[in-house]
């Protein structure tokens, strides 16, 4: 792909620049001009060989000047004297000028090749403007549906008393999981089942994954035990449980044992592609076989998608939409992505004329081969600068849920993201996220509670086409053992030369792939502890993050390309567990060389278990890498913390996660005047230790603050204060916490300081733990001006009443209470005249929501969650009241954990 690697040089280019301070414009320049002579005809179709074997040398040759920028850019910056610096500067501009030399020069010969394809029509489509996604409603996407769906619903609620497997059969992109997603969240079978809970099986399924998606909560247990406890919470009870995607008889065979037959009159519902597993699972009725839409069911799709949407079309459109309709072969998803096409595309005769006849040139029979040419022809009709983003999805697992923050952070580091103006590079990641939703090459999964896009995901259909494409342009390899039976997959084999990117199934794997020039290496599962030598020296995002390492991998050190690092290790501290020897001054889980890895933009260290003892030493050379924008510590301790003269000021910061509160000083806060995410998280004692007053004032570019404890029964932490006489040689002194002397519940632990000394843009505030606060202490947090999100969970106050006082929250629209205790909410719209969500879950002990939250203009949501029915009717009651005074109306959604509606 030589768009996306002229793209990622010039990222390279400028970071060049940012570290170097060299004057690299002018080659900048000139490479984004030769890319939008790339981007003009990057969309003809066909295999052209000539073309391909131009891309590929454009590619090579841009790969290997970043490499070789990377490295005498770090020359220059870690020059000596000015010899070397001028050596290492002039170094830098001969490697691009002889790069951009043979860039050109391949440039003009892909020209010349492009040009003699005129005939074939290159792309000639013209974005328009995007518009906000809506969520696609399903009563949209049942066209033609409705007998289908009222004839499942009465198999569903009607029938014996004996437990029936319904079964819905059909080939991938037919709409079988929209079917079972439709019944399942339908208001007469909600009301029916006692329990509801899905989980999607897919090719390649595991059996406990399948158990822990049906259970409401994730657990250590063996599999054996997980069966039990699942059988055990179902005995007793009319459940309805989805089984989407399941492909085999033997994962059918491995799960069925699961679900008892209580002879109430409950349902199993599966959705397959294949017949075999569907008539091994039956138990009454046959299974139901979906069909193909016809013509008109298929013309009535398009146009709800495309004429509906877009407003009024001249009849000549409406002859070619008819066409490109009946080309589609009445499936539903090829449907839904060519209309994703004609969203996008200009908007003349000519260019709808181009798609129908290329859709029409799929003479082929077989209907998925038939979906896979359509599906085809809306990838090589996306942008240049949408392609590496389809691609990159091949590094996910089929039926993987997508989280959006992850996705955003890894392409922020991979370098095939165009910079815009005025954008922050996540900003421009998150737009290109939109654009393939728009297009219908991936799908909502989540939507987080701020109403944004939490995950997502892609159709199995259209992953075998992005995986196809994938391997094609050597963009991403997958490694798995030799049991995998997915053909796409095992031939996508890992070239030792190849500047791709590499996800990983199997440790032992890791070993074979060391020696590559990988530009990616992602292990996306967890693992069993490994050691490991690192000897892929050119690669750029190394993501080990569900891999436990024994200790720190000092290989690491040496691969000063990275620009993205997430490692998962045992801390130092374990050593001394028991021990009475005093632990040395000199312990540290990271060598004070880390600072050498000059590119690092994204760091994230994770301990290896979820209520770890002990936590990390790490030295405060951590924090003086100069582009890092990024950084998650964990549970942590910094040596020598306190700045010093020299110490480097990280304008480059944007996010900084697990703070330890011994830190939180203006001195320290002044070294990231750029920071805009900040998480503050210790044990207890690390709060209780912190004595001053916060004091975020410097941090005047902070939106999101997190204040976040930390409980483990047994908790290894440093004691406040050091022995006069003492010296930064002497050893460190660390105190032991044991289960039965857990620090007193009643005593506030965080002392929250006055509202000037927070940050004055602070848009976001979490409070995620048992800090024991006074809910009287929220006025303070009422005076923030631009506050617009709160979030308190886990007994982060404390009290059975939260009376609020004084002017509330005048510019909150969001607020969000989990797992917070109190029986009495006393609060009129007057204080939260502009909320906009509110979500309650696990709020066990709460009556009601207050009554006047009626008069809450701006209120458009109320989300409830395991909480009692009376707080449920009373936002019905709220939404009754809005629509009676003011003829408007909120959406009110009430749900139980595992669905539980006795």
């Amino acid at each position: 792909m030589a768009y996306a690697a002229v793209t990622s040089l010039m990222r390279t280019i400028h970071q060049s620049m940012e570290l170097t301070g060299c004057d690299l414009q002018p080659f900048y320049e000139k490479l984004k001009s030769l890319r939008a002579i790339l981007e003009k005809s990057c969309n003809i179709m066909g295999d052209h060989e000539g073309l391909t074997i131009l891309e590929v040398e454009i590619a090579e040759v841009a790969y290997t000047t970043e490499d070789m920028v990377d490295s005498e850019s770090r020359n220059v910056f870690l020059a000596q004297n000015l010899e070397e610096r001028s050596r290492a500067m002039w170094e830098i501009f001969f490697v691009l000028e002889q790069a951009l030399e043979c860039i050109a020069s391949t440039v003009k010969q892909w020209m010349a090749a492009s040009d003699s394809m005129k005939d074939l029509k290159p792309q000639t489509s013209s974005l328009v403007s995007l518009p906000e996604h809506a969520v696609e409603q399903p009563e949209n996407i049942m066209v033609g549906r409705e007998n289908e769906f009222e004839m499942m619903l009465d198999q569903l609620a009607r029938g014996g008393r004996e437990l029936e497997v319904v079964s819905i059969v059909g080939m991938g992109g037919i709409g079988k999981t929209t079917l079972a997603t439709k019944l399942y969240s339908d208001p007469y079978i909600m009301s029916r089942f006692d329990i509801r809970a899905k989980a999607t099986v897919s090719q390649e399924y595991c059996v406990r994954n399948v158990i822990l998606g049906l259970l409401p909560s994730i657990s250590d247990e063996p599999d054996d035990q997980l069966a039990d406890r699942l059988q055990k919470h179902l005995k007793g009870r009319r459940y309805l449980v989805v089984i989407d995607d399941i492909w085999t008889t033997e994962a059918w065979d491995d799960i069925k044992l699961c679900f008892p037959d209580c002879y109430n009159g409950s349902r199993i519902l599966l959705t397959t592609r294949n017949v075999e597993v569907a008539e091994c699972a039956r138990s009454g009725k046959p299974p139901h076989h979906m069909r193909l839409m016809n013509f008109d069911e298929s013309w009535n799709l398009l146009h709800k998608k495309i004429f509906e949407k877009e407003g009024s079309y001249s009849p000549e459109f409406e002859n070619i939409g008819k066409q490109i309709a009946l080309k589609c072969g009445g499936l539903p998803l090829a449907i839904t992505v060519i209309a994703g096409l004609l969203s996008k595309i200009s908007k003349t005769l000519g260019v709808w004329q181009y798609v129908a006849e290329n859709v029409s040139s799929v003479v082929s029979t077989d209907l998925e081969a038939k979906c896979m040419r359509v599906l085809a022809l809306s990838y090589h009709h996306l942008p240049s600068h949408l392609k590496p983003c389809f691609l990159y999805f091949a590094i996910f697992a089929e039926d993987e849920q997508i989280y959006v923050n992850k996705l955003v952070e890894l392409w922020a580091v991979e370098g095939f993201l165009n910079e815009e103006e005025g954008k922050s590079i996540e900003e421009v990641a998150t737009t290109c996220i939109n654009e393939l939703i728009d297009r219908s090459l991936i799908f909502i999964h989540n939507f987080s509670f701020r109403g944004t896009i939490e995950s997502c995901g892609m159709h199995d259909v259209t992953r075998e086409l992005c995986l196809r494409e994938a391997r094609n342009m050597n963009f991403v390899n997958v490694i798995r053992g030799k049991s995998y039976q997915n053909s796409c997959e095992q031939s996508m084999q890992c070239s030792f030369k190849s500047r791709n990117r590499i996800r990983i199934h199997n440790e032992k794997k890791l070993v074979w792939c060391c020696s590559s020039e990988a530009h990616s290496i992602i292990m996306l599962g967890g693992f069993k502890c490994v050691t490991l030598a690192l000897s892929f020296k050119l690669v750029r995002v190394l993501d080990l993050g569900l891999t436990i390492c024994p200790f720190f991998p000092s290989g690491v050190l040496s691969l000063f390309h990275l620009r993205y690092l997430s490692l998962c290790f045992k801390p130092c501290l374990k050593q001394y567990r028991g021990s009475k020897e005093a632990v040395p001054s000199s312990i540290i889980d990271i060598p004070l060389s880390i600072s050498s890895l000059c590119y690092l933009q994204t760091f994230k260290l994770y301990l290896p278990f979820p209520n770890s003892s002990y936590p990390f030493i790490l030295p405060s050379e951590i924090l003086t890498m100069p582009q890092l924008r990024k950084l998650h510590m964990g549970w942590n301790y910094l040596q020598s913390h306190e700045p010093t003269e020299n110490r480097l000021v990280l304008k480059s910061l944007q996010c900084l996660n697990q703070l330890n509160p011994r830190y939180c000083t203006g001195s320290f806060f002044r070294l990231f005047p750029n920071l805009k995410k900040l998480k503050v998280f210790g044990v207890p004692e690390d709060f209780r230790n912190h004595k001053d007053l916060y004091d975020f004032r410097y941090l005047y570019q902070l939106e999101k603050l997190t204040f976040g404890i930390y409980y483990s029964p047994i908790a290894c932490f440093l004691k406040n204060t050091a022995p006069s006489g003492s010296t930064p040689q002497d050893p460190l002194r660390f105190q032991t916490r044991f289960g039965g002397t857990a620090p007193p519940t009643d005593v506030p632990t965080l002392l929250l300081p006055p509202p000037d000394a927070f940050p004055q843009n602070l848009k976001s505030l979490t409070f995620r733990g048992k800090f024991s606060l006074a809910w009287k202490d929220l006025s303070i947090v009422g005076k923030l001006s631009k506050l617009e999100v709160l979030k308190l969970s886990d007994n982060a106050f404390i009290g059975e009443e939260w009376e609020v006082v004084e002017e509330g929250f005048p510019h909150l629209k969001f607020l969000f209470l989990d797992r917070v205790y109190i029986r009495y909410w006393r609060a009129s719209s007057d204080h939260f005249p502009y909320l906009e969500r509110l979500f309650l879950k696990d709020c066990y002990s709460l009556d009601s929501i207050p009554r006047d939250f009626a008069d809450i203009t701006t209120l458009a949501l109320i989300d409830i969650s395991d909480c009692k029915q009376s707080v449920g009717n009373s936002a019905k009651q709220i939404q009754q009241d809005i629509q009676d005074n003011y003829g408007s109306s909120i959406e009110v959604h009430t749900r139980e954990s595992f669905c539980d509606n006795r």
